[in-house]
C-alpha cells in the first residue's frame, strides 16, 4: 500500500473511534455508575461490583416507589402510541383513497402544527385540561401526547399508503369483498410495516417525553419515569448518582425490549418509506 492510502486509512479508523468514544463513554460511566456504591461523576472501574443500586430502586424516593413511574411511562407510551397509529391509520387511508377540497391544505397545517414546539402549547393545553377536567390524570397526558404526535405519524402514514397501489383494493371489489374487507385482508397487511414503525416512533416520543407530563400532573405517583428521574436530584444539587445511574439503566430497556420486538418490521417499514 502507498503511503497516502496508508495514511488515509490511519485518518479513518481515528475518526472511527473516536465518534465511538465519545458517544460510548457516557453510555459506559453510566453502566459503571450503575454496579458501584459510591458512584461519582469521575469515570471509574468500580473497586467492588455491587447491585445496591438496583436492589435500592425497591426503596420509596420520597413516598413513590421507583417501579410506579416505570409502570406508568409503560401505560401512557403504550396507549399514546396505540392510539397514535389507530388514528393514522383510518386518517391515511382517508387521505390516500378519497379526494375532497382542502386536502392538501389540511396536510400542511399538519405540517405546520408539528414544527411548534410542545412548550408553546403546553399552557393552552392546561386551560383546556382544567376545563375538562383532565388536569392531574394519565388519560390528558396520553391525550396530549398523540395529539403532538399524530401530524408527523400521519404524514408518514400518507406517505405509505400512497406507496400501496389501490388497484389491489380494486382486485379485491371485484373478487366481492366489501370496501372493509379489502382493506383488512390487502391494505392492512401490506402497511403492517409502516404502521409497526409508526407505533415504535410515537412510543419513543411518549416514552421521553417530558414538558407536558411535568405540567399536567401534579401527584408524584402519577408521574413517567421521564419525570421521576428528576427526583433522584436531591435538595442543594445533591445528585445520588448511583441510584440515578441505575434507574436510567431500568428506563432504557422498555424501548430496547420494543425495539428488538419490532425491528423484524421496522426494518422493512423504513426502507418501504425510502423506497418510495
Amino acid at each position: 500500500m502507498k503511503l497516502s492510502q496508508i495514511l488515509s486509512l490511519v485518518a479513518v479508523w481515528a475518526f472511527l473511534i473516536g465518534i465511538i468514544a465519545f458517544f460510548g463513554a457516557p453510555l459506559l460511566w453510566l453502566v459503571l455508575s450503575s454496579f458501584d456504591p459510591n458512584a461519582s461523576p469521575v469515570f471509574r472501574i468500580p473497586p467492588r461490583p455491587s447491585l445496591i443500586n438496583y436492589l435500592s430502586l425497591a426503596k420509596p424516593v420520597g413516598t413513590t416507589p421507583p417501579y410506579i413511574w416505570i409502570i406508568n411511562s409503560i401505560i401512557i407510551a403504550t396507549s399514546s402510541a396505540t392510539l397514535t397509529t389507530v388514528l393514522s391509520l383510518l386518517a391515511a387511508f382517508i387521505l390516500t383513497r378519497y379526494k375532497f377540497r382542502g386536502q392538501s391544505a389540511m396536510l400542511t397545517m399538519f405540517v405546520i402544527f408539528r414544527l411548534v414546539p410542545p412548550i408553546v402549547i403546553a399552557l393552552p393545553i392546561m386551560i383546556l385540561f382544567k376545563m375538562w377536567g383532565l388536569v392531574n390524570s394519565m388519560l390528558g397526558v396520553i391525550l396530549a401526547l398523540s395529539a403532538l404526535t399524530l401530524p408527523f405519524t400521519l404524514l408518514m402514514a400518507d406517505g405509505y399508503f400512497r406507496s400501496i397501489p389501490a388497484s389491489y383494493e380494486e382486485a379485491a371489489l371485484i373478487d366481492g369483498c366489501s370496501k372493509l374487507g379489502a382493506f383488512l385482508r390487502i391494505t392492512l397487511p401490506l402497511a403492517a410495516p409502516g404502521l409497526a414503525t409508526i407505533w415504535l416512533l410515537a412510543f419513543v416520543n411518549s416514552w421521553s417525553a417530558f414538558i407536558i407530563p411535568l405540567m399536567v400532573i401534579s401527584d408524584v405517583w402519577k408521574m413517567p419515569a421521564s419525570v421521576g428521574l428528576y427526583f433522584f436530584y436531591g435538595q442543594y444539587g445533591r445528585v445520588d448518582y448511583g441510584r440515578l445511574s441505575a434507574f436510567s439503566i431500568l428506563f432504557s430497556i422498555p424501548m430496547v425490549v420494543v425495539f428488538f420486538l419490532t425491528q423484524k418490521y421496522l426494518m422493512k417499514g423504513v426502507s418501504g418509506l425510502v423506497s418510495r
